[in-house]
């Protein structure tokens, strides 16, 4: 890689990139090529946490032999997964994203000097969308990124995505038990807010989203992790069931609406948010749905296949 993997001066805090993958190797494979045109980073080491059932892995991990790469029968979905790459990852300073993300090649640098900042806990960056999206993927990426796209200021953060995202290790040590078995990014960046400072969003550290969904999946995934993130939630919050069981119909007025006001601050966003409103309305009802579900009931969905490769397999294996 491009930038040093492991050794540096004793001095620097050691560093890691842990990368949860969920999509496909394809995905992880060019996730990691971001990451070997690093530019003027800090020596860093490379852990993959993925899907089992990802199909192509090992002959990706053949061609990246300073990656660490772990996989776990029983860890499948991305909270199970982005718990254990952060177990797995040594640094003093751990950067996570996902495997569908590419790195811009000042990533890594920019997120570490931003820890040299005192009184900061968690650092975050901004997600792009790649060129050519269809109306389907900028609906899929507004349901999860329009707090992170440009205009996106520098400074305090209500929040922060587990795409783009950096800690410091003897903070998350600290809360430990959040964390050991989901990584849930709302109640961890909570809880580090509470105890070390606040949560900063750093616009010049940029990831891009490479997926392109076709709508079916995007409306299921949407749904799915939705009911995830409900019943999750109630792991760490189980006093506010019931506030979130009566408000949680509201939940499609009050996201569109968020993205509404963000969309509108920029000419680009505008367009791309009118051009993709019914996907992107149908997504949010659906994730409305699985959250409202899952606050419900307190169980996960019955599936959490993301990725349109296991998809295929599927259909051809029943």
């Amino acid at each position: 890689m491009s930038s040093p993997i492991a050794s540096g001066h004793p001095s620097s805090p050691r560093v890691s990139v842990a990368v949860v993958g969920i999509c496909s190797a394809k995905h992880i494979e060019r996730c990691l090529r971001s990451l070997e045109l690093q530019q003027s980073a800090p020596p860093f080491d490379i852990v993959v946490a993925y899907d089992p059932h990802l199909q192509g892995v090992d002959e990706v991990a053949t061609r990246f032999p300073k990656v660490r790469f772990v996989s776990n029968a029983g860890q499948r979905n991305p909270l199970e997964l982005a718990s254990r790459a952060l177990k797995e990852a040594s640094g003093d300073v751990l950067c996570l994203t996902e495997d569908h993300c590419i790195a811009r090649p000042d990533w890594v640098r920019t997120l570490v000097r931003a820890h040299e900042t005192p009184g900061r806990s968690v650092i975050g960056g901004v997600v792009e969308i790649a060129d050519g999206a269809s109306a389907t993927d900028w609906a899929f990426y507004f349901v999860d990124f329009f707090r992170y796209a440009r205009p996106a200021p520098r400074g305090g953060s209500p929040t922060l995505t587990v795409c783009n995202v950096s800690y410091k290790r003897e903070q998350l040590a600290a809360i430990r038990d959040v964390w050991e078995v989901y990584f849930h990014e709302t109640a961890i960046n909570d809880a580090l807010r509470q105890r070390f400072g606040e949560l900063v969003l750093e616009p010049d550290a940029e990831v891009t989203m490479g997926r392109h969904v076709e709508f079916g999946h995007a409306i299921y995934e949407r749904y799915a992790f939705g009911r995830l993130f409900g019943c999750t939630r109630l792991l760490f919050v189980p006093e506010k069931r019931l506030f979130y069981c009566l408000f949680a119909p509201a939940l499609p007025v009050m996201l569109l609406g968020r993205m509404a006001q963000k969309a509108f601050r920029s000419p680009r966003l505008t367009r791309d948010f009118l051009r993709s409103l019914f996907p992107l309305t149908t997504m949010v009802l659906w994730w409305s749905w699985g959250e409202w579900l899952g606050y419900l009931t307190k169980k996960h969905p019955k599936s959490l296949i993301v990725a349109p490769e296991i998809r295929a397999a599927q259909r051809a294996s029943s």
